[in-house]
Formats: structure tokens, C-alpha cells, sequence
């Protein structure tokens, strides 16, 4: 937004704006001379002259029986608005007893513009409840530019606190993130928090529904707990693999094992993500055990990042025993990497009685692996 922009959402008009500016810039004139430099009749002028003395942003000084304005300082604007804040606390206790108690019933409001969506999400900030929201967070970024990181900035400093389910990567303060896969994506944004809903749509005129119902923020409430807290969930491509190997080692894990490894999938996440997520499985002093198929390659492999890092072992098995997939797990999770087909894909598994069956299983498989 410019300062052009920033000066009209004052109640400026353009032409007053481009007064303003000037006399910023000319440090003082006469009527007669601002009207001149901005090409309009001096009664037009003096009007403009008389809102700006009106808002207190210009003021002037007789000098040899002349008026001479000048702009205030632009600090000024923020004292404006200060006292207009000021102004509005106090009869906000009597605007309050104006208000009718109404029925709880449900009502829809439809915002469009970017304004609108401005006027929409601020009831978000305004409330200061929990908001859950679902779908896309970089359309919201594209299409709101600034207000995005300005609504964020003000979310954190009032304390509201967010869970997303998003297929994008992306980090926020105060924010858990939950993964939807590919297929999950949306280009809608919903926004969930106390009995309010806002769905917002990033089109070229972007347009934000505002429901205000128990009963459907309930339901919408509902379906973001059911998805978030499924046990299953698919990832896709690289960024999925990378993500579930992180996942896997998150909070405080007493151990780390997995069957179906080989250096064709150390190919696919690569040295480097490697590396990193040994550095942070030290740091939590975890253990990783795991079985390898044993062609030449893959034991070639391991073997030497078994001398790279700690707390690192590698035994080898048939792959018609290991199987087809790599599958990986620690305390709260299992994670079967299917990454030999076209497309890759990662199915996350949190079931407690899965991830039991298959420690099990791996304790067994591990006595027989060759070393």
C-alpha cells in the first residue's frame, strides 16, 4: 500500500492528499500559491485548506497580513489516530447498551474485495478465539500480499493460537501444522473459530462468506478434528518422504528401526537431508537400528555411514524376507515407504496396535540379519 493509499484511508480525498504532500515538500505556501501548483481555482483550494486545518494535519502562520500553511508533521498521523481510538473507548460502554439481545440465529454475511476479506479475517483478531483453518494459506498470502504477514504479526500479539491442514509447506508462530496429501489440496481457505465460519475464495475479486452459526461451526469444527486426528494419512513425492523421516524422530522417541532399506531409497532423500536428520536424531540421543536388503550397493552404503555417525546399525536381509516396501518406526508412528513405483508415495500409520505388531516383528527379523 503507498502513502497516497494510507492518506485516503484518513477520509482524505485525492486532491487533499496531493495538498498535503506538497506542502510536506514546500515547507510552507500561501493559498494562492498551492493553488497554482496544483493547477485548481482557489476557492477549490481553500476547501481542500479547510478540511486539512479541520483533521489538524496542516496549520498556518500570518506573516506581513498573509496566511502561510504548512504541513504538520507526519508523526502527527498517528496521534490522530490515537486520539481517535481514545474517543471511540469512551462511548463504546454506551454503543454497547444500544445493542438489541437477539435471538441466536444463523446469519451470512458476504464480503468481497480485498476490503472485504480485510473486514472479514480482522473478526478473527477481534474475537481472539482458537481458529482452525483448512485449505490453501499461499493463495491467501498471493492474492492479500502485506495484510497476510500483517494479520499473522497481530494473530501472535493477541495470543491466538491456530492448528492448519494444509498440503503446503509452511511454517507459522503459534501454529500446529498437519500435512493433507496431494489429492486433499484446496484452493478455499476456511476459517473456523468460536460460532463462526469464514470461507474465503481467492479469486481475481476475492470474496469471504462469514457464517455465524453454532450449529455449522460445530459441524465444520467436527470435520477438522476427524481429519486431524486420523491414524492413517498418504504422503507424496520427495517432500513427503523427507517430511515423514522428520516426523518420525519429533518429540522424544526411545527408539527408531525399519526394514526394506537400501541405497536406491538413500538415493531418493539424498546425503544432505541425511545428514541433518542424523544431527537432530543425536541431539535427542536416539538410537536407529535398521535392516538393509544385501546387495552390493546397499551394504557398500551403509557401511559407511555406519563409521559417520553414532548410535547408527545396520544389519542386512533378503529383500523377499524385508518385502517389497521400507518400513520404518518409532514410538508414535509408522511410516511404509512405497518408493519404488512411479509416483512415491508415504502411508503414516499412528495406531498403537500396528506399531506394537510390528516392533515385534522387527525384533525378530533383527535376529536373524546378517551384521
Amino acid at each position: 500500500m503507498d502513502k497516497q493509499q494510507v492518506l485516503q484511508s484518513f477520509g482524505l480525498t485525492e486532491a487533499e492528499v496531493k495538498l498535503y504532500l506538497m506542502l510536506l515538500n514546500l515547507g510552507e505556501a500561501t493559498a494562492s500559491e498551492l493553488s497554482i501548483k496544483t493547477n485548481t481555482n482557489r476557492t477549490f483550494t481553500y476547501d481542500r485548506i479547510k478540511k486539512l486545518l479541520d483533521t489538524g494535519l496542516i496549520s498556518f502562520v500570518i506573516k506581513d497580513n498573509k496566511k502561510y500553511f504548512k504541513a504538520a508533521e507526519p508523526s502527527q498521523l498517528v496521534a490522530i489516530l490515537n486520539e481517535k481510538l481514545e474517543q471511540v473507548k469512551t462511548v463504546l460502554p454506551e454503543l454497547e447498551k444500544l445493542k438489541q439481545p437477539r435471538e441466536q440465529k444463523s446469519e451470512v454475511k458476504i464480503f468481497s474485495s480485498k476490503n472485504g476479506i480485510r473486514s472479514a479475517l480482522n473478526l478473527i483478531l477481534n474475537k481472539k478465539q482458537q481458529v482452525y483453518i483448512h485449505g490453501s494459506l499461499k493463495n491467501f498470502e498471493k492474492v492479500m500480499e502485506e495484510y497476510y504477514t500483517i494479520w499473522n504479526v497481530r494473530r501472535v500479539k493477541e495470543n491466538i493460537k491456530t492448528k492448519i491442514l494444509s498440503n503446503e509447506d509452511i511454517s507459522l508462530e503459534l501454529a500446529e501444522i498437519d500435512l493433507l496429501t496431494a489429492e486433499e489440496r484446496s484452493s478455499i481457505t476456511t476459517f473456523t473459530f468460536g460460532n463462526n465460519v469464514i470461507i474465503a475464495l481467492w479469486s481475481t475479486l476475492p470474496i469471504a462468506i462469514h457464517i455465524e452459526s453454532q450449529e455449522i461451526a460445530k459441524d465444520t469444527l467436527n470435520f477438522f478434528n476427524a481429519v486431524w486426528q486420523r491414524e492413517i494419512k498418504i504422503y507424496s513425492g520427495v517432500d513427503g518422504i523427507i517430511k515423514a523421516y522428520f516426523e518420525l524422530i519429533q518429540g522424544s522417541p526411545t527408539y527408531y528401526i525399519g526394514i526394506g532399506y537400501s541405497e536406491a531409497l538413500a538415493k531418493v532423500y539424498g546425503t544432505r537431508m541425511s545428514d541433518d536428520w542424523h544431527k537432530i536424531r543425536l541431539k535427542k540421543d536416539l538410537t536407529a537400528r535398521l535392516i538393509s536388503y544385501p546387495d552390493k550397493n546397499s551394504k557398500n552404503y551403509f557401511r559407511k555411514r555406519m563409521k559417520q555417525w553414532q548410535k547408527f546399525h545396520v544389519r542386512f536381509l533378503p529383500k523377499d524376507i524385508c518385502g517389497p516396501a521400507c518400513i520404518t518406526l518409532s514410538d508414535h508412528m509408522i511410516a511404509t515407504f512405497i518408493y519404488t513405483e512411479k509416483d512415491f508415495k508415504v502411508i503414516v500409520n499412528k495406531n498403537k496396535e500396528t506399531i506394537a505388531a510390528y516392533k515385534k516383528h522387527f525384533e525378530e527379523l533383527w535376529k536373524k540379519a546378517e551384521r
